[in-house]
């Protein structure tokens, strides 16, 4: 029984030596970082005074205030407060991280109590929550290095939120496939993810082609804007005029944020909707078409204007500008106008043209003006190759047939004036003729007998 007792004793004795003891010794240089001394945590304190801003948000730079205090006995020498940053704190570019306050002095004394600040930098894509900031505090007691690591609680707060920050169209012209582009842009403090854009007309006067109105996008980071385009389409006779699209978006928010789980994950994930509206003008400019008609034989030459676009065109004008193969004769004008041209109508335009050179086919430049259905002016460049020369051969043969008959016809009418004339001349004639011999005839018989 006596050596019963014995062993258990001895056991308890081995067992009470092989424990470490409160103020642990630092015997190498990798040891001293990673053990945490109970003995330099019972007397010293370390606590965070404040922090700047609080909450601090994604992007930020965070300044906190440190206070670290000796509480026990004996003086601390050589302390050193050390942050190494992990995700979401990061170092600055000029700011140190390892602050050396030499000694802190024992309980009661002036110098026992030192506050220490820091600056670090916030990451931008990080989720709303506490995150750990680990300070480590290095001392010197009897000639030992001791360490102490501690951590605190930062709180980040991350607002989520989103625009439509560009439409790439104002106008739309009926029966012209048009690519409209929406911009969105992430104005927040946190990523946007899973987010879903969708858009509608009124009335479906605008109709997606070949793709739905919806397009989803898997992230937008911080400040960044994506675009989603659609292939868009309206009919050939709409009527011209502003038209609303309402648009939505929907993306995964983050609110009220509880746990970071191990694997990094959020959780109390829920779905943001912002709905926006913009107003697409359906309408606007058309298209024109110039051909060359005839030349008359004076330099006219004549084109025909068609509008041969979706639109009607008001106080229509025609004009050539100055250039080099054809020029103005002098005194008449460089512009015709035309008046209104509903699409589909056509006109005529004569100028009076010069080339610089003859027999060659030149192009010709034209501006076309009009004021669109939307009220704006609008100018179409227009050119065609025009072949120069004195006549065309349609208007020579026109010029000799018609110089033929003219002559024809006035032969004829001289021939006619001269036959009658010779008809009315011999009738006179005759008449005086009769009338003389009437009065002849009348002269006898007064002279046969005098009593009549």
């Amino acid at each position: 029984m006596g050596f019963k007792l014995t062993g258990f004793i001895c056991l308890l004795l081995l067992f009470f030596f092989c424990v470490p003891p409160a103020l642990a010794e630092d015997t190498s240089e990798d040891e001293s970082t990673s053990n945490i001394s109970s003995g330099l945590d019972e007397g010293l304190t370390l606590d965070l005074l404040n922090q700047d801003p609080d909450p601090v948000e994604p992007g930020d730079v965070l300044e906190i205030r440190l206070s670290i205090q000796n509480t026990g006995y004996e003086d601390l020498e050589n302390c050193v407060l050390e942050i190494k940053p992990e995700y979401p704190f990061k170092a600055l570019a000029g700011e140190t991280l390892v602050k050396d306050i030499g000694t802190l002095g024992k309980r009661y004394a002036d110098n026992r109590q030192k506050v220490v600040k820091f600056k670090l930098g916030i990451e931008n894509n990080v989720n709303e929550g506490t995150y750990p900031l680990k300070v480590y505090v290095y001392a010197t007691k009897d000639d030992s290095r001791l360490t102490l690591t501690k951590d605190f609680d930062i709180e980040l707060d991350s607002e989520s939120n989103a625009e439509i920050e560009y439409i790439s169209v104002e106008k739309i012209v009926p029966g012209q496939k048009t690519n409209l582009v929406f911009g969105i842009k992430n104005v927040g403090n946190s990523p946007l993810k899973n987010a879903m854009f969708s858009w509608d007309c009124t009335n479906d006067v605008i109709l997606p082609v070949g793709s739905s109105n919806v397009k989803h996008i898997n992230l937008i980071d911080i400040g960044d804007t994506e675009n989603v385009s659609f292939q868009v389409l309206t009919n050939v006779n709409t009527k011209p005029g502003l038209y609303k699209l309402d648009m939505v978006l929907t993306y995964d928010d983050v609110e009220e944020l509880q746990t970071i789980t191990e694997a990094g994950t959020v959780e109390n994930q829920k779905r943001k909707e912002i709905t926006s509206k913009a107003g697409v003008y359906v309408g606007g400019t058309t298209d024109f078409d110039i051909a060359f008609m005839e030349r008359s034989p004076t330099g006219a030459y004549t084109f025909t204007v068609s509008n041969i676009g979706n639109n009607a065109a008001n106080s229509v004008k025609i004009s050539v500008p100055s250039q080099a193969n054809w020029t103005v004769a002098g005194g008449s004008s460089n512009s015709v106008v035309l008046g209104n041209l509903q699409k589909g109508d056509n006109t005529i335009a004569d100028f009076d043209l010069k080339p610089v050179a003859m027999n060659k086919e030149l192009p010709i430049k034209f501006e076309i003006s009009y004021t669109s259905n939307d009220g704006i002016r609008q100018t179409v460049e227009r050119e065609l190759p025009l072949y120069s020369s004195s006549f065309t051969p349609s208007a020579e043969s026109d010029e000799s047939e018609g110089g033929n008959s003219s002559s024809l016809m006035y032969i004829g009418l001289l021939i006619l004036v001269c036959v009658a004339g010779a008809v009315i001349y011999k009738k006179r004639q005759k008449q005086i003729q009769m009338k003389n011999a009437q009065e002849d005839e009348l002269n006898k018989i007064k002279f046969d007998d005098p009593d009549k």
